[in-house]
């Protein structure tokens, strides 16, 4: 196959997926969402000639996406001085100093993978297989996980005034 036509499929397969990819990244990584997109469809154009379509491409750029923001998230962390690391724990980790909260703070105080998770599956339309499948867990974990995140999410909503 020639590389013209080769980057063809390529592009025809992912266009209806780049808007919503480049809004997953810029949530999940604000300070460098251009440079992660580009890195992601970059990898994905490596391996798009060994996709063995387990699973849907949508479902396999997300995978792409999320390991690039984790890496970009891990290199963050390691450069991050003290003063930093404390005031994003200040910022973003509040959970027990404010107890009603409306439901854009309650979704800020989950942890990243919950947020992710409530984003993947309310946010983009996955089913909790292609969720469980970019997240790398069982499909059952997926299930729990909602369960408990909507349940925790009602109470604090209830609490709200």
């Amino acid at each position: 196959m020639g590389a013209l036509n080769m980057q063809n499929l390529f592009e025809t397969a992912v266009a209806p997926y780049t808007r919503g990819l480049f809004a997953f990244i810029r949530c999940h990584a604000p300070q460098d969402p251009e440079d992660i997109y580009q890195e992601t469809l970059l990898a994905a154009w490596r391996g798009y000639a060994a996709f063995r379509q387990e699973s849907g491409i949508k479902t396999w750029l997300y995978s792409i996406a999320r390991h690039k923001c984790l890496d970009a998230l891990r290199g963050k962390y390691r450069d991050q001085t003290q003063e930093a690391e404390q005031e994003g724990r200040d910022a973003g980790f509040e959970e027990g100093a404010v107890t009603r909260m409306d439901l854009e703070q309650a979704i800020n105080s989950l942890r990243e993978e919950e947020r992710t998770l409530l984003y993947l599956i309310y946010g983009q339309g996955f089913s909790q297989r292609e969720a469980a499948d970019i997240l790398e867990v069982p499909e059952g974990t997926v299930k729990s996980r909602l369960h408990t995140l909507r349940r925790r999410l009602r109470a604090e909503m209830e609490e709200a005034p």
